[in-house]
């Protein structure tokens, strides 16, 4: 069976990369010159360039092809196009799709006509990133030469097509992602956006950042809702799938190779922090904290563990006003989350007791004696021989005394 692979995502090529390292081979089509440049060089791996339509896939299959659609979730005519090629020729079809993200707090509108309506009827400013294959629906908007500001790829076409439609100097923005949440913030403050239009395009599109950077800033957020509600693998599970097929042995996960944190030691003397949170990990934190004269406000909704709170009540995003620190050490995941997703928005060091991967900073266990103070960190892969460690520094600094 030969592998065909519909690419133009990061997932797409994701799967180009696993194929290639299970020693496979496959064909990968993508519709643009860019999209063909950002694919390396890959054993087994050929990239084809240009847009294809029904007739042309069809010719490219038969009943002993399994073809992988990892094309963009709003791509829906290419998909379309793709399901009607392998009906006809009896190829197998398998939908790799990036997984949709929950957003509140928007207003959700069925496609580009809509939302330049909406845009009618709300004035102020728009930081668009919905790139450029529907720009020509949003001249449409009243004014659309000064109020838009459009984030596009850096290509001579779409370039061109900016221009024809009268996006010039400070209105176009050409740039590559992937656009982090201080990227988009500060572009949202660049042109004074009151708001931003984009579309659901996952976590790897960078559908978060958008969001985060919006909230922080104060911009009204227009989504642009998914063409259609489809099923599909995920990347993860589309590999599993492929290997079943083929006979691979899948090759072992890359382990992402972790920064050392930098011991850096700050005065914490009369500086707000705030511990969110009241079981033991808590009162430890905030014992830690006041020892070394920080100023410490505990926010929880009960008292345990002899930890007075402060404030009885739940986290607020407003309990962050002036903090320079803060320890997310409540019971609830996605509360310690959503803490450090507006420290992250605020630039506040966050400590989140149940996530190292999303923690600013970790908490060291602390090592004082003879005028001396060490502190000890896990990498994430040792947490066991922290205690150990730091119990034996201490015996060594008392010895010093």
């Amino acid at each position: 069976m030969k592998l065909v692979i519909f690419s133009g995502t990061s997932e797409g090529h994701a799967l180009c990369r696993y194929v290639s390292a299970c020693g496979g081979q496959a064909a990968a089509y993508v519709a643009t010159e860019y999209g063909a440049a950002v694919m390396e060089p890959l054993s087994g791996i050929t990239v084809h360039e240009g847009r294809l339509d029904t007739a042309d896939m069809t010719a490219l299959l038969d009943a002993d092809t399994l073809l992988v659609d990892a094309t963009h979730p709003y791509a829906a005519a290419v998909t379309d196009n793709l399901r009607a090629a392998c009906a006809q020729t009896g190829a197998e079809y398998a939908r790799l799709l990036r997984p949709a993200q929950q957003a509140d707090g928007v207003v959700t509108v069925p496609d580009a006509a809509a939302a330049a309506a909406w845009l009618n009827a709300h004035p102020g400013r728009v930081l668009l990133t919905t790139g450029s294959k529907e720009l020509d629906a949003y001249t449409a908007v009243d004014g659309y030469r000064e109020r838009l500001y459009v984030r596009v790829l850096p290509s001579v076409p779409v370039l061109q097509k900016c221009e024809e439609l009268g996006l010039t100097g400070a209105h176009l923005l050409a740039m590559q992602g992937p656009f982090s949440h201080e990227m988009n913030a500060a572009l949202l403050r660049q042109v004074q956006a009151d708001i931003l239009v984009t579309k659901d395009t996952g976590k790897a599109g960078g559908f978060a950042e958008k969001l985060t950077a919006a909230r922080e800033t104060g911009a009204a957020v227009l989504v642009i809702a998914r063409p259609r509600g489809e099923q599909g693998r995920t990347l993860e599970e589309m590999q599993g799938f492929l290997a079943a097929q083929f006979g691979w042995v899948q090759p072992a996960p890359e382990q992402a190779k972790q920064t050392p944190r930098f011991p850096l030691f700050v005065s914490l003397s009369g500086k707000k922090c705030v511990v969110f949170g009241a079981g033991r990990i808590a009162a430890r934190r905030a014992e830690v904290l006041r020892r070394f004269g920080a100023q410490v406000r505990v926010i929880a909704p009960e008292s345990r563990s002899d930890l007075v709170p402060d404030v009885r009540r739940g986290y607020e995003k407003s309990d962050l006003s002036g903090a320079f620190l803060a320890v997310a050490a409540t019971d609830d995941r996605n509360v310690n989350r959503q803490i450090t997703q507006d420290c992250a928005a605020c630039g506040i060091l966050c400590s989140a007791a149940d996530c190292a991967a999303e923690s600013t900073f970790f908490f060291p266990a602390v090592c004082e004696g003879s005028g001396l103070i060490a502190g000890v960190v896990s990498d994430g892969s040792a947490h066991r021989k922290t205690a150990a460690a730091a119990n034996r520094i201490r015996a060594v600094l008392e010895a010093m005394e």
